[in-house]
């Protein structure tokens, strides 16, 4: 049986692929087999950070509405053998919600991850919602970061999902010794949900965001991915904020 993630954000551009991907990437190099979905059709960027684009033709609005098979649009990564991806369309359309849940029960016994990127639409926000047993939301510290991803965190509780955990992104602690942000313990109370992790700003970050993949090499942000993917694993590892 896998255990099946979502990642989500309150607005686009906080990082939710990148963390996502990084995620995937520890664990499969741990030696678990990992499955990341881009449930996002026409925001297509998974496909790139794992080191698969153009390795497959069809995509997950093919495979919900049945013009291939959920095999056929399954791409190996090429950062680990234990990393697969089903990207998302090319089209900005709504996707069937249920064809979803099915293909992603399907795929449970497969799997020991499967992890779900996707925004906070209300298709979104309303798919997967009884079977997801994380729900991590990515958050810059700025207050419009913060206030979005109290009402995606606040959306999320409301229709009963559990392990809603929020993971703040690309924190600038000189931001926060000059007050342009909150620090994490006054954006945590805003919040009101459990710390998952804190990946700070950093070179790494902006390297992927510029070149569009993830670095080969040992960095702060994949000790810090590791971190999370030991969390999602349940271990307990404690919180270090750089």
């Amino acid at each position: 049986m896998s255990t099946i993630t979502r990642v989500l954000s309150g607005k686009d551009g906080v990082g939710k692929s990148t963390v996502t991907a990084l995620i995937g990437e520890q664990l499969a190099l741990s030696g678990r087999k990992v499955l990341l979905i881009e449930f996002e059709n026409g925001l297509r960027t998974l496909d790139m950070y794992v080191g698969a684009t153009q390795t497959k033709i069809y995509d997950l609005d093919d495979v919900l509405n049945g013009r291939c098979e959920i095999a056929d649009a399954i791409a190996n990564s090429s950062l680990s053998r234990n990393l697969d991806v089903i990207f998302a369309g090319n089209a900005r359309k709504d996707l069937p919600k249920d064809q979803f849940e099915d293909m992603v029960l399907a795929l449970n016994e497969n799997y020991d991850h499967i992890i779900i990127d996707t925004d906070c639409s209300e298709e979104s926000l309303d798919c997967i919602t009884g079977i997801t047993m994380n729900n991590l939301v990515i958050a810059t510290q700025d207050i419009p970061g913060i206030r979005d991803a109290r009402y995606v965190c606040d959306r999320l509780l409301s229709a009963g999902c559990v392990g809603v955990k929020v993971i703040f992104n690309r924190v600038n602690r000189d931001y926060i010794a000059e007050k342009i942000t909150p620090n994490l313990d006054t954006a945590m109370d805003l919040i009101g949900v459990p710390l998952f992790g804190v990946i700070p700003e950093n070179g790494d970050i902006l390297n992927i965001t510029a070149r569009g993949i993830l670095p080969k090499s040992k960095t702060i942000t994949r000790d810090i991915a590791k971190a999370l993917a030991s969390r999602l694993e349940g271990e307990t590892v404690p919180l270090t904020v750089l």
